[in-house]
């Protein structure tokens, strides 16, 4: 995949014929990859720039393993990790319910001027409904810290706490494993030039191998 090709798509918000401001893939995996910031959105009146590169992260990652996909297609005036009311995330809420989806990560970019390369995001642990929960979490840091990528922080201050973060709202409404995933933008600047950036999509692949293994024991 050319990701700094995709990556523009975000940016320009090319994608033809979606009329809703998202799209889903549909997979076999029962885990749930999703990018709600991967076009520009409004939080409070404001415009944010888009986390653009999630998107063709998400995209990758569906292709190789066949797990499910969503992502922003379009600045619908909207934040669907923010506002109250989401068409986004009860979207996800059905296809959870659909397919017995069973994890859902949820993929963000912070600025490069944060001190550390990770954030995992667990709602101070109200997130991971599930009863290997702050061990599936200890792993997923560890897969990433194997992949030389140190500074791996949980609930440092992209927490997915507040009720209508993605992760914290599909997890209480739907009883499923969620955990954002925030990484730093210094770890993916030029994408497939990056060494960090195909270290981490590795790595990615690994988490989602390990998460669906994990099935049989929610």
């Amino acid at each position: 995949m050319n990701f700094n090709l995709w990556e523009r798509t975000f940016i320009e918000e090319s994608f033809i014929g979606n009329q809703e401001g998202f799209h889903y893939i549909q997979g076999d995996l029962p885990i749930l990859l999703s990018a709600p910031h991967s076009v520009t959105q409004i939080r409070n009146g404001k415009e944010k720039q888009g986390e653009f590169l999630t998107g063709p992260m998400v995209m990758h990652l569906q292709q190789h393993l066949n797990c499910h996909a969503i992502f922003k297609t379009k600045n619908m005036m909207d934040d669907a990790n923010y506002d109250p009311k989401s068409t986004y995330r009860d979207f996800i809420k059905r296809k959870v319910a659909k397919h017995a989806i069973s994890f859902l990560l949820d993929f963000h970019i912070m600025a490069p001027s944060r001190p550390y390369n990770i954030d995992l995001g667990t709602g101070r642990g109200n997130n991971l409904r599930h009863r290997e929960g702050p061990r599936i979490v200890n792993h997923i840091q560890k897969i990433l810290l194997d992949h030389d990528i140190n500074q791996v922080l949980i609930d440092n201050i992209f927490t997915a706490g507040y009720p209508y973060t993605v992760s914290a709202d599909v997890s209480k409404s739907c009883n499923i494993f969620c955990l954002q995933i925030e990484m730093n933008w210094k770890l993916l600047d030029g994408a497939s030039d990056s060494i960090y950036f195909e270290k981490i999509l590795k790595a990615m692949e690994l988490i989602i191998h390990y998460l669906a293994s994990m099935e049989d024991q929610t």
